[in-house]
């Protein structure tokens, strides 16, 4: 029998030990929460590009039936222009040719070039394929509207139309009036995390 117990079996961790253990676990979070970051930037990145292919599958359909994508001169915004081309609501009329807006809705009704449940999009749909959308635009994963234009200016230079994911900082330059995605267009700061259909 000890005369002195010993103290160290009966106090339990130092203070040192909890603090390694604590360490430990806050290395390992952030290992895991940081590898977590990259494969949902990753996935968002892939949805867009998903995204992406299928409106300019949706916008060549467009074409096979107008003879021409839908053009983005005017004051109506690029993004409702392509939401409402690819909903049926938009033809070409007139001498020149001009995109505007159906009156109504054909008595067959309205055939869209896309389907919108496969896609993100802000605004609202009417109640009724009767009624013309007015505010509905497709969005990317970070909930920016896509980026599109078509034979803007007459300085168009861009035998087809340009579309593209603004990336996760929203932020793009204005594409130049030829309409032609340069590298040199593409590597400016702003542009560097956007997503092009050929990436």
């Amino acid at each position: 029998m000890k005369l002195f117990p010993n103290y160290r079996c009966l106090v339990g961790y130092t203070l040192v030990e909890v603090l390694v253990v604590l360490a430990v676990i806050v290395i390992l979070a952030g290992i895991t929460f940081g590898t977590a970051a990259g494969i949902q930037s990753a996935r968002m990145k892939s949805i867009a590009k998903a995204e992406i292919s299928l409106i300019s599958k949706s916008l060549s359909r467009f074409h096979a039936k107008h003879g021409d994508y839908p053009i983005t001169q005017g004051i109506e915004n690029n993004a409702v222009t392509l939401s409402k081309a690819l909903l049926g609501w938009k033809v070409f009329q007139g001498n020149p040719v001009q995109m505007v807006d159906l009156k109504e809705a054909p008595s067959d009704g309205i055939r869209p070039f896309i389907e919108l449940s496969k896609l993100l999009y802000e605004g609202d749909l009417p109640y009724s394929d009767k009624i013309i959308p007015s505010n509905v635009r497709l969005i990317d994963p970070w909930g920016n509207a896509y980026v599109y234009a078509y034979k803007e200016s007459e300085e168009w230079d861009n035998f087809s139309f340009v579309l593209y994911s603004k990336g996760s900082d929203g932020a793009d330059v204005k594409l130049e009036a030829d309409g032609v995605l340069s590298t040199s267009f593409k590597n400016l700061n702003k542009n560097m995390d956007n997503i092009y259909l050929e990436d």
